[in-house]
């Protein structure tokens, strides 16, 4: 009796460390809801940061869909994703009168079984016992990943609930086998419904072609750039990326940007400083759609090309 006690007491010791240890929680959100977090100027993003005292890391990318890392202890972090889920909804507000809440966690192929359950016995219970919606897609997401997700949609806090028995379970599956984290640039649009992405409703530049011009647009050659001459409303984005890149993106003596500039015909701005309380410096583009879009696009070029974000 007293050998099974000290067992499972060293057990729940193992499942209490792993709780508590800063590790990367990774969600997998529809780029439309990126501003909700951010926030206007980072201030969203920067004060989840402070509140929760966790790392939060959302790298830009143009498809339909980003990958939200968070990194702290489980407590913390759940904390984090409750505020998060509360500004997406907030948003979502203004255009739909829907009381539902979603979250899409990556979880390790491996681990996938042991939130199934026997005769999917596990995931029923999670749908009865917290009242939402639960899916663990089949397959796991594009370009040789090895994340699954699980997704868990219903009441803001049913679902908050539910993630934290997700987790806890999780806690006593450590992944099995090679981790291979899933990147957004590879999205093909092709199985989302197989492995629960978000379909593509607009134009996006495709990052499986990464080193030419975006796909639908014909090259020129003489340097001419046919985006320089569209008309369409001029309007301003923000992205974030961490302070060690911003010398790929300036280049030397300023002439990557000034290429950047040139070639998308968008004004370029990169704050000299990172955002308090962060390490990211803010990126302002303005110009139309067309040049915005080919700002990011030779923005992540160059990023891609330096081979220092393997995100």
């Amino acid at each position: 009796m007293g050998s099974n006690r000290t067992t499972n007491d060293d057990q729940q010791q193992q499942q209490d460390a792993r709780r508590n240890r800063k590790v990367d929680y990774r969600f997998l959100i529809p780029s439309r809801d990126a501003g909700a977090i951010i926030g206007k100027g980072g201030k969203t993003i920067q004060d989840l940061r402070l509140k929760h005292h966790c790392q939060i890391q959302m790298a830009d990318c143009e498809s339909p869909e980003r990958v939200l890392i968070i990194n702290g202890d489980q407590k913390d972090v759940l904390n984090c994703i409750s505020d998060i889920l509360l500004s997406i909804y907030e948003n979502h507000q203004r255009s739909t009168k829907s009381d539902q809440s979603e979250i899409r966690a990556l979880i390790h192929q491996s681990q996938a079984g042991a939130l199934i359950g026997k005769g999917a016995s596990r995931v029923k219970e999670f749908r009865e016992k917290h009242n939402i919606d639960v899916k663990i897609y089949p397959q796991c997401c594009p370009g040789g990943s090895t994340e699954r997700c699980i997704s868990m949609r219903g009441n803001k806090d049913d679902v908050i609930r539910c993630l934290t028995e997700v987790y806890s379970v999780l806690d006593g599956v450590p992944p099995r086998g090679p981790y291979r984290c899933y990147d957004p640039s590879t999205y093909n649009g092709f199985n989302v419904s197989d492995y629960g992405g978000y379909a593509d409703n607009h134009q996006h530049l495709r990052a499986n072609n990464p080193y030419g011009q975006p796909q639908g647009y014909p090259q020129y050659g003489g340097g001419y750039n046919p985006l320089l001459h569209q008309n369409g409303p001029v309007t301003t984005t923000q992205v974030t990326i961490p302070t060690e890149l911003a010398g790929i993106i300036i280049g030397a003596k300023g002439a990557k940007i000034s290429q950047v500039r040139q070639e998308s015909g968008a004004s370029i701005k990169i704050d000299s400083e990172p955002m308090p309380g962060t390490n990211d410096r803010l990126i302002t583009i303005t110009g139309n759609p067309s040049q915005i879009q080919q700002a990011q696009f030779l923005l992540q070029q160059a990023v891609r090309q330096s081979g220092l974000w393997n995100r």
